[in-house]
């Protein structure tokens, strides 16, 4: 049974368009033979009872039968009758049974049953009936003569006027021959048909068969609905013809909204132009509610003209997630690759004292480090209670160490745990790009100095960070937020743009201004 359905679409609509234009020809054909027959039965039964009531009015006729005169004076008027209404015979008898005028086949010639007469005889009554004479049936249309004898009127006979059934019958079968001539030509015709639309139909699918086109549509759906990426279609009318679940996530759609106006769901404008653009359109951003999505789109043209657009969608918060948590891999491995790389050194330093047997000044430097980290250690762990932030900043004071940087954690800076919403990610990136600026800075300066200042005073949570570098120069404090702005050469210009976006998203503000000694100080307030 699956073997059959698998046929091609070609032969499926040959096979049906044959199947129905045999129905349609066999009941047709029935129904018109039936009908032909009951038409032409009825029509004879007409023609051949008018004719003998016809013949009985004739004053001949009527002569002949109350003188029994000879066929000499009535066959030429039977004759002429029978050519004219085409009936088998027409028999004038009279009351005896005995012929005054005929016309006709030989199957007729001869006596007619009284009992067929009767009713006319008898009750002078015209009527209709069928027999069968020598194996062939007829039809007989009798009609009674009467006679006018003066003081009364009396029957004297009777006319018959006969139809042999075999001969209606052959003219119903030849007119339903000349049908399905007809017929054969229409079924030629449909078949040739039927045959040019199942091509045109196999072009419009390209080539494949309806099987092979729902075994795709399957695939596409499953494919669709599994790619974590949102998916959209819209029509030249801005229907929206298919979205998979990725994208109902992302724009915040619960309804089943296929088929109706993307306009009436999605009330973004940004998202309108760019599905309404003609040109392919790649990794663009926008924003949807409290979402940055890029779009990327792909027009659907045909014939040169567009007839919809396919959009894919991605959730940049979850890029942004996986960036960041690249950036703190990155980030505690450059911390601990200075830490170790700058008390290898002091290690070796010590070890080379020792060796030469100056063991106070290995004592002296062992202590100054010890005080140093003592220090360091007591501003973190007694005047900033926030683990996430300690940990940046004792990875900090690693690499300005092993850079030569004199990165200072300011006295007075005190905080407390930070609130929930303010995570360590973006904490990492704006902590971490500023200090690391700083840094950079301060490379080629002659004074490499680097102060870190916080505090939680009051109702929000100010950070600080000042570098003893040459500032910033006029003219690029209008873009230094700008991605992709930097001076420092090509594929730079991101950190300070990722920090304003994370500050931003925290509903907290950046500033910035050049220290009277030259340097930047950068200012970020965050609300608690």
């Amino acid at each position: 049974m699956k073997r059959l359905l698998n046929v091609s679409l070609q032969v499926k609509i040959l096979g049906l368009i044959i199947f129905l234009l045999l129905l349609v020809i066999g009941l047709l054909s029935f129904i018109v033979g039936y009908l032909e027959m009951e038409e032409d039965v009825e029509q004879s039964e007409q023609i051949a009872l008018q004719t003998a009531q016809t013949l009985s009015y004739m004053g001949t006729i009527q002569d002949s039968v109350k003188d029994r005169g000879s066929f000499e004076e009535t066959n030429p008027i039977v004759e002429r009758m029978r050519d004219q209404v085409d009936a088998s015979a027409i028999r004038i008898e009279n009351r005896d049974g005995e012929l005054n005028g005929y016309a006709g086949d030989i199957i007729t010639n001869h006596s007619s049953p009284r009992e067929d007469r009767y009713q006319s005889l008898v009750f002078g009554s015209n009527y209709v009936t069928q027999t069968e004479n020598d194996g062939h049936k007829v039809l007989k249309g009798i009609a009674p003569i009467m006679i006018d004898y003066g003081d009364y009127k009396k029957i004297g006979g009777t006319v018959s006027v006969i139809f042999n059934m075999d001969t209606i019958q052959s003219k119903i079968a030849s007119d339903i021959k000349k049908m399905l001539y007809v017929s054969g030509i229409a079924f030629i015709v449909g078949i040739a048909g039927s045959y040019f639309l199942a091509r045109s139909i196999r072009k419009d699918t390209h080539g494949l068969e309806p099987y092979e086109i729902g075994a795709l549509y399957r695939e596409r759906n499953a494919i669709l609905q599994s790619v974590k990426e949102g998916i959209l279609s819209i029509d030249q009318k801005g229907r929206i013809t298919m979205m998979n679940h990725s994208a109902r996530e992302m724009l915040d759609i619960t309804d089943d909204i296929e088929g109706r106006l993307l306009t009436s769901f999605i009330f973004s404008e940004n998202l309108h132009k760019i599905l309404k653009s003609k040109e392919t359109i790649i990794n663009q951003e926008f924003h949807y509610k409290d979402k940055i999505l890029i779009v990327n789109t792909q027009p659907i043209l045909e014939d040169g003209e567009q007839v919809g657009v396919v959009a894919s969608f991605r959730d940049k918060t979850e890029i942004k997630k996986m960036v960041d948590a690249l950036s703190e891999v990155r980030q505690y491995s450059e911390d601990l690759r200075a830490q170790a790389h700058e008390f290898t050194n002091k290690l070796y330093v010590i070890l080379g004292m020792i060796q030469l047997g100056k063991h106070a000044e290995a004592i002296d430097l062992i202590q100054e480090e010890a005080k140093l980290q003592e220090h360091h250690t007591e501003l973190l762990f007694k005047n900033i209670k926030d683990d996430k932030v300690q940990a940046i900043l004792l990875g900090k004071l690693a690499k300005a160490s092993e850079k030569k940087i004199n990165f200072k954690i300011d006295e007075e800076s005190t905080m407390r745990p930070l609130p929930d919403h303010i995570g360590f990610s973006p904490l990492i990136i704006i902590l971490g790009n500023l200090i690391d600026n700083a840094f950079e800075a301060v490379a080629n300066s002659t004074v490499k100095e680097v102060t870190f200042f916080v505090t939680d005073i009051g109702n929000d949570i100010i950070f600080e960070i000042e570098d003893s570098g040459k500032g910033i120069k006029n003219g690029a404090e209008y873009n230094i937020f700008q991605k992709g702005f930097s001076v420092k050469g090509k594929n730079r210009g991101y950190g300070l743009a990722n920090v304003k976006e994370e500050v931003e998203l925290l509903d907290g503000s950046i500033e910035w201004t050049n220290s009277y000694s030259g340097g930047a100080i950068f200012t970020v307030i965050l609300p608690k």
